[in-house]
């Protein structure tokens, strides 16, 4: 917008909050409780995870860049009723992250640039070449598909309200970790479940 323009404000009610998002079905949304940080803890010190994004209204989003030692001052700075989705961590080697452009179709690009910043851009073929030489100089980046069959976080969340209840509605696809963590807390003493077993470690089934 050029400088010097007027911004014309309307005021009006609206109609409904832009976090009172219905979600379809009955899935469980996972809330970010210390269950929940507990589990990104452990996936970032696994090297599984390292990359947070927070959705903190509809269409309004934030990156944030996690290490064992940023994990409690991201979570202190998230907005309440974000929705959370964790990813694998940028990588270093750019120029191969730049490589797997896909010939056509939208990608969405996560960068940190040489001062630590993290930005991202949706992006199609025409724009390609353009975001490459935007991001040719970051430290790290990664590309996440747009299409919600591809675009399959780690795990999802939603940020609680300060007394540490959910009250977002976000509509989400959960993650089979999700689906994990649902099925696992909707168990209760004396139940009895059938299934396969498919592991036993020293602590368990």
């Amino acid at each position: 917008m050029p400088l010097g323009v007027a911004l014309e404000l309307v005021r009006g009610r609206v109609a409904s909050s832009p976090y009172d998002v219905e979600a379809a079905g009955h899935d469980v949304q996972r809330p970010g409780d210390d269950d929940f940080w507990d589990g990104v803890r452990r996936a970032v010190a696994a090297r599984e995870a390292g990359l947070l994004g927070e959705m903190y209204v509809e269409g309004a989003s934030r990156w944030h860049r996690l290490n064992l030692d940023t994990v409690d001052s991201v979570r202190a700075g998230l907005t309440p009723r974000a929705r959370l989705a964790v990813w694998p961590d940028l990588s270093s080697d750019v120029d191969a992250v730049l490589a797997t452009l896909p010939a056509e179709g939208l990608v969405e690009c996560v960068w940190q640039d040489k001062d630590g910043r993290i930005h991202s851009a949706v992006a199609d073929e025409e724009d390609f070449p353009a975001l490459a030489q935007r991001v040719s100089g970051a430290d790290a980046a990664a590309l996440l598909s747009v299409y919600a069959d591809d675009r399959v976080p780690l795990f999802t969340a939603v940020m609680p309200d300060s007394d540490g209840v959910v009250r977002a509605r976000w509509q989400t696809e959960p993650t089979p970790a999700d689906r994990r963590w649902a099925f696992l807390t909707s168990l209760h003493r004396g139940d009895i479940a059938t299934g396969r077993v498919t592991c036993i470690a020293n602590f368990g089934i």
